[in-house]
């Protein structure tokens, strides 16, 4: 699970090589993907002996950011330079819950916690559901299970991806799908394919974004989700955090501002590749 909050730009000694300027890209989010104090430590000793000296290989990077990273130096060096500050107010939380299999169809501040069950499904289909979107009470999300289709969850494909709703879901009828179904685009990583939604949030009050994200398969290069609020990154989950094939649950706290946007984008470097998202909520801490 990766949660983090708050950007912070650091000056390093004049041997060093740091970018011209600090990028909250997706590289970042990749090298620094949590507030876990053990995860933030090592991720930190890596950056502590890379921006040591003048660095030119391109190779010998941390695997986890490689997809998002690439081999260049210049993109360890700018996130490097403007690693997150380590929140001790904040957790991070993932729950593993459900299995499925799928087959692929066609068509700020924040917190994350992780138990196991089993419950298995077999493979999901296109689905068509018929319905009148709505918003639970006290729930800033308007259909966050697709129980009602896509509207007015707006989705945004790049080339080699598509999506569909899907059945079935999370302990439910449908679920958003992502699939990877060609090449790997190489402008991927800077506009990524993303599913989102305004929400009806109320300025100045605490909020718990909850979502249960599930990917088919774990590998090196397989990826991850990453979550936006109001354009910020501020969590994101990757492809190997939990078992593949099985539900997870992700929590994000955030105050809203009002008028809220929530983004989730598919950083995925695999080819095919399939990911769903179910079970969106924003609600009130209090």
């Amino acid at each position: 699970m990766r949660s983090f909050a708050i950007w912070a730009c650091c000056i390093f000694g004049s041997n060093v090589v740091s970018a011209a300027s600090c990028n909250a890209d997706n590289c970042l989010r990749a090298l620094f993907p949590t507030q876990s104090p053990a995860v933030y430590s090592s991720d930190a000793a890596f950056c502590a002996t890379f921006t040591a000296t003048v660095r030119t290989q391109t190779t010998g990077f941390p695997s986890k950011a490689s997809s998002a990273c690439g081999t260049a130096p210049a993109r360890y060096s700018s996130a490097c330079s403007c690693k997150p500050k380590l929140s001790s107010t904040l957790t991070s939380t993932t729950t593993t819950t459900s299995s499925s299999t799928s087959t692929s169809s066609t068509s700020t501040s924040s917190t994350s916690t992780s138990t196991t069950s089993t419950s298995t499904t077999s493979s999901s289909t296109t689905a068509s559901p018929a319905c009148t979107p709505t918003r639970p009470v006290n729930d800033a999300v308007t259909n966050g299970g697709f129980e009602c289709g896509l509207p007015p969850w707006v989705a945004v494909d790049i080339s080699g991806t598509s999506h569909a709703i899907t059945s079935p879901g999370d302990a439910s009828n449908f679920a958003y799908e992502f699939d990877q179904t060609g090449p790997i685009s190489p402008t991927a990583n800077q506009n990524p394919a993303a599913v989102s939604q305004n929400l009806a949030t109320v300025a100045g009050v605490p909020y718990n974004l909850n979502f249960r994200t599930w990917f088919d398969k774990c590998t090196g290069s397989e990826g991850f989700v990453g979550v936006k609020i109001n354009g910020q990154p501020v969590y994101t989950v990757d492809a190997c955090d939990n078992p593949a094939g099985q539900y997870s649950t992700n929590l994000v706290q955030f105050f809203a501002t009002g008028g809220d946007n929530v983004r989730f984008e598919f950083l995925i470097g695999e080819n095919p590749a399939v990911v769903k998202i179910d079970n969106v909520s924003v609600v009130p801490l209090h």
